[in-house]
C-alpha cells in the first residue's frame, strides 16, 4: 500500500475499502493480509456501555470484537494486539451519519494508530448484547503521525493511578424530613438518611464529606457516601435493612476500605435495625451498623 491510497480524513464506503485492501466486511475489527493492515470501524453514536472514544490520555480506547460473553485475546482482538510484531498498520475509521439516498455506511479515516507500548489494553465490565454483564477488552490505541481528531470521546478515561477526590464538607443547609413518607423512592430515602446522619454528626463536631474513588486502570468510578474524616470511618448508606442490602453495603464497604490509608472503620447506615442474624454478620466482619432513633431522636449504633 502507498501513502497516497489512504488519505486522512478521507471519506470512504466500507465496501469499497475492502475492494482495495482486503479484510472481512464484518465486525469492527477487521485484518487483512492483502494489504498488511488492520481496519477498524468505530460507530458513529457507540452505546453508553462501549468504551469506545478519545480519552483524557490522548489514545484512542477501542472496545475489542465479541458481542456475546466474556471476550477472549483470539481473532481480531489477537490480530490488533500483535499488529507490530506482524508488519499491519492499523488505520482507523468514524462511521459517519447516514443520508436517506446514500447506498452504504460512510467512514472517515481518523489515520494510523498503533497500541499502546506500555499499556496495549485494560479489562472492564460492560453488557453484552443481550444485557447481561461481561468482561471486555478494551485497547488504548495511539495515533501515528497526522489523525483527524474527530470521533466519540469517553466520559471517563481510566486514570494511571488510583486517585481519592473528597467533596464540599456537608454542612446544615441540608434540610430534610425526620420520618420516611408515603410513596417515597429508595433514592429519596438514601438522601433523607446521608443528610439526617451527616447533620448528626455535624452537631457532634465531626467533618463529614463525601469522596469518590477513581481506580487505576479502570472506567469505574466509587462514590462513597459518608467519611467521617474525623474518625476515619466510611460509611455505606441503604434504603432498607433487607438481608440484599446489608449483604450489597458490606461488598461496598469491603471494596472502598482497602484505597484509603490509614484503613478505616467500616459503618452501615439503614432506615431502621436490621434482624439480630444481620447485625451478628456485620459483627462478624466489625462493621458498625447505625439507625435512626425517631422516637428518642439521635441515632442507635451498635457500637454503643
Amino acid at each position: 500500500m502507498t501513502k497516497d491510497e489512504l488519505k486522512v480524513g478521507e471519506v470512504v464506503a466500507r465496501r469499497d475499502l475492502h475492494a482495495r485492501f482486503g479484510g472481512t466486511p464484518q465486525g469492527g475489527i477487521s485484518p487483512s493480509t492483502q494489504a498488511q493492515m488492520v481496519m477498524v470501524f468505530v460507530a458513529e453514536r457507540p452505546s453508553p456501555d462501549d468504551f469506545t472514544g478519545w480519552g483524557e490520555d490522548g489514545t484512542f480506547h477501542l472496545s475489542g470484537a465479541g458481542m456475546h460473553g466474556d471476550q477472549e485475546m483470539t481473532r481480531g482482538n489477537l490480530a490488533l494486539l500483535r499488529h507490530k510484531e506482524q508488519g499491519r498498520a492499523v488505520h482507523l475509521f468514524h462511521q459517519l451519519r447516514r443520508h436517506s439516498d446514500e447506498p452504504g455506511r460512510l467512514y472517515r479515516h481518523l489515520g494510523r494508530f498503533e497500541v499502546d507500548a506500555e499499556q496495549p489494553y485494560y479489562v472492564a465490565d460492560a453488557a453484552d448484547a443481550n444485557g447481561h454483564m461481561r468482561t471486555v477488552i478494551v485497547f488504548r490505541l495511539r495515533p501515528v503521525g497526522a489523525t483527524v481528531p474527530d470521533g466519540p470521546r469517553l466520559p471517563v478515561t481510566p486514570l494511571t493511578e488510583t486517585r481519592i477526590t473528597r467533596a464540599p464538607e456537608f454542612s446544615a443547609e441540608f434540610t430534610i424530613r425526620e420520618r420516611r413518607q408515603p410513596q417515597e423512592t429508595a433514592g429519596a430515602i438514601v438522601k433523607r438518611l446521608t443528610a439526617d446522619y451527616a447533620r448528626h454528626l455535624n452537631g457532634l463536631g465531626r467533618e463529614v464529606v463525601t469522596a469518590q474513588v477513581r481506580v487505576k486502570g479502570e472506567t469505574w468510578v466509587a462514590r462513597v457516601d459518608l467519611l467521617d474524616a474525623t474518625e476515619n470511618r466510611l460509611i455505606e448508606v441503604k434504603h432498607s435493612a433487607t438481608r440484599q442490602s446489608v449483604r450489597t453495603a458490606i461488598g461496598a464497604l469491603m471494596d472502598y476500605r482497602r484505597f484509603f490509608h490509614p484503613t478505616p472503620t467500616l459503618t452501615l447506615l439503614v432506615p431502621a435495625a436490621p434482624r439480630e442474624d444481620l447485625l451478628d454478620l456485620c459483627a462478624s466482619l466489625c462493621i458498625e451498623v447505625v439507625w435512626p432513633n425517631y422516637g428518642g431522636g439521635g441515632f442507635t449504633s451498635t457500637h454503643d
